[in-house]
């Protein structure tokens, strides 16, 4: 089932449906409640395997392939199921972004604007934040940066390395965390977020605010 053009769920023990997006119950009788979001990245195989190079796959036997089934629909005009997804004006309507909530506010940062250099600062609900892609620029992350700021020192074994401006620390982009230097070891705080298409977030989000620099 669908509901704003997004995934409905509903839960075994007390049959609430619960909207994937919000992850919020949205009927029954855990209406109201909210689950708790942790981070999660979409990302190719290839992506992956130079993150978690020994990773085992469990296989059902079946040849999936590696062909897009929405290919068709990522290249056309239509957008969700039905079409008639409202879209806010500010963005393309199927313009990707990073969209994540601080506190009770919701914000959106277009994912083509952090490609280049792969790491954006930008301020929202009162705190400053740094975004980082993933080496193939197809997802980013997240984190609290307070008074820190972060320049891009290269890759390594699947990851974009920070280094911080103050101390010249180098940090893992993916984990956030500090690998060497005067701050080896601590970590960034981590705000959950995830890409979507502008329509989709603005679904459930419409009083985002669109963040670019």
């Amino acid at each position: 089932m669908l509901w704003r053009d997004n995934l409905v769920m509903y839960d075994r023990q007390t049959e609430s449906w619960w909207a994937q997006a919000e992850g919020r119950a949205i009927r029954g009788p855990k209406r109201g409640t909210r689950l708790e979001q942790v981070p999660s990245d979409m990302m190719t195989w290839k992506q992956w395997r130079a993150l978690h190079p020994r990773t085992r796959v469990l296989s059902t036997g079946e040849n999936r392939g590696g062909r897009d089934v929405y290919a068709s629909y990522h290249g056309s005009e239509s957008l969700g199921v039905t079409g008639r997804t409202r879209s806010g004006g500010v963005l393309e309507p199927k313009r990707l972004v990073v969209g994540f909530r601080i506190d009770r506010g919701a914000f959106a940062v277009p994912l083509d604007i952090i490609t280049t250099d792969r790491v954006l600062h930008v301020s929202g609900g009162g705190q400053r934040v740094v975004l980082v892609t993933l080496p193939d620029r197809s997802s980013a992350r997240v984190f609290l940066a307070g008074k820190d700021t972060f320049a891009p020192a290269g890759e390594r074994d699947g990851r974009v390395l920070l280094r911080d401006k103050a101390t010249g620390s180098i940090w893992d982009g993916f984990e956030g965390r500090s690998i060497s230097g005067p701050r080896q070891d601590e970590r960034l705080g981590v705000i959950t977020a995830h890409v979507s298409y502008w329509f989709s977030w603005f679904s459930f989000f419409p009083d985002t605010a669109v963040l670019k620099q």
